[in-house]
């Protein structure tokens, strides 16, 4: 099934059924990952996936590095913000990103995972000092207690 297709019965569940919209939603993520796995194989498509994954990786940097210029309280709301919005942009590198495997032959995705999984631990120490009540995971997907 084509994912765009799951996403939008995944659209039209959400306000019947939130639990079976959810599953469908989980469906559509692994229907577009496995799509982008056939993908992958494609030189130009790898350098593109690659691009993308810097680009995220980057960006998850300028919001830690934001957060340091602007220096708030450990435990405050702006903290608390920031450390949220770069937890949530990690999590897209390793829990998303990280399912697909560049089969080019390519070192350098390996080594953006490499640095992202760093990243993510840094900002997981940040995430308990402002002791956030979310269920954290670790660069790998597993809970963090």
């Amino acid at each position: 099934m084509d994912w765009k297709a799951t996403i939008d019965e995944a659209m039209q569940l959400e306000t019947e059924d939130i639990i079976a919209a959810h599953r469908k939603y989980e469906e559509g993520v692994n229907t577009a990952l496995s799509q982008a796995q056939e993908q992958i194989e494609i030189p130009g498509v790898a350098k593109a996936m690659e691009a993308l994954y810097g680009a995220l990786i980057a960006y998850s940097q300028t919001v830690v590095l934001r957060m340091k210029a602007e220096e708030p309280e450990i435990g405050g709301v702006d903290h608390a913000f920031r450390i949220g919005q770069a937890y949530g942009v990690s999590c897209i590198l390793n829990h998303l990103v990280d399912r697909l495997t560049d089969t080019t032959g390519s070192t350098h995705l390996t080594a953006l995972d490499d640095f992202s999984d760093s990243i993510h631990n840094e900002i997981l120490i940040g995430a308990n000092a402002a002791g956030l009540t979310v269920e954290l995971l670790d660069a790998k997907g597993k809970m963090v207690d």
